[in-house]
């Protein structure tokens, strides 16, 4: 195994030592990549599932949605009315989410608000509190590794007059892509001193501490993958060598030639589940009104159905 990514397999159980997101298992890479574009082939990213009035979905949903998230990682919903916060917190909970990030700007539930907030609020320093466009990233990329985020879910309680869609790109079908172009690249982005946050420092207090990390990393969890990405040119150093920016130039070609892009505008009462792929948001303009509101959760653990069927809590 070379030894740059010695690193991910050190602390991995057995059937992690399987995972077909190591570069070592072509056998298990190429079952899996098979799998994953078949079922892409079969599916629809588009497909809404309905709720019934309780916020639950049916049984069959469920199998449906399970195979949703192995082709795209994502799955599409409208509820029957407005779901309020602990609506929207079980529902989570039936795609085995549980272990809310409690991150800046949250509120005390550990959902956040997101909306276009006045300038004299503190919230405004950060862009997904403003009507401005987020660039390509995945959700907490600056979080510690034993807070990674992998997974999050969005609800609509109300879109904007004009923009507010969402670009989304399979995090799966980037390392898919870029495995098959360059193993070698792939590598360097598993770099484990690949990324670096610095810290996030506020009159003179730190409010998050420095963090390095590679781009894809395997989730503790079974050897399933995770990413961690921004396209944003502020407050971030990336390794300053030819093969990391080549590996980073890939992935910039990839999100341009846009082959697994997904794009969607949420209506009211319209979500969506995902694993932490890569997304973004169009800027938006309000005339007038209480203007745009989605609600978002970040889950530390990524979409599971069998621990939604096996924990006794599950609703």
């Amino acid at each position: 195994m070379n030894a740059s990514v010695d690193h991910i397999t050190a602390s991995l159980g057995n059937c992690d030592q399987n995972s077909p997101f190591l570069l070592d298992n072509e056998g298990e890479y190429q079952g899996w990549r098979q799998r994953k574009l078949e079922l892409r082939r079969q599916l629809n990213a588009a497909e809404v599932f309905t709720l019934d009035g309780s916020g639950l979905l049916s049984p069959a949903q469920v199998e449906a949605a399970r195979l949703q998230v192995q082709a795209f990682n994502c799955v599409l919903y409208a509820s029957q009315g407005l779901l309020d916060k602990p609506g929207m917190v079980a529902l989570n909970r039936q795609f085995g989410l549980y272990s809310l990030d409690d991150n800046l700007g949250a509120d005390a539930d550990g959902v956040t608000a997101l909306q276009a907030v006045d300038n004299g609020d503190e919230r405004a320093l950060y862009i997904p509190y403003t009507n401005r466009a987020l660039n390509w990233h995945t959700d907490g990329y600056y979080n510690a590794p034993e807070r990674r985020i992998n997974a999050f879910t969005l609800y609509c309680l109300r879109q904007a007059d004009r923009g507010g869609g969402n670009c989304l790109f399979d995090h799966e079908m980037m390392y898919l892509l870029i495995r098959d172009r360059s193993p070698q690249l792939l590598e360097a982005l598993m770099s484990p001193d690949l990324m670096r946050i610095p810290a996030n420092v506020q009159n003179n207090t730190v409010i998050r501490a420095e963090e390095s990390g590679p781009v894809f990393s395997l989730r503790k969890e079974c050897g399933g993958l995770n990413m961690r990405y921004t396209s944003r040119p502020h407050n971030i150093v990336w390794k300053a060598d030819k093969r990391s920016e080549r590996a980073l130039n890939l992935i910039r070609e990839i999100l341009m030639e846009g082959s697994a892009l997904m794009e969607i505008r949420l209506s009211a009462g319209q979500g969506i589940i995902c694993n932490n792929l890569l997304h973004g948001r169009q800027a938006f303009h309000d005339a007038s009104g209480d203007g745009r509101l989605i609600y978002r959760a970040r889950y530390l653990e990524a979409i599971d159905f069998e621990r939604r069927q096996s924990d006794p809590g599950a609703h």
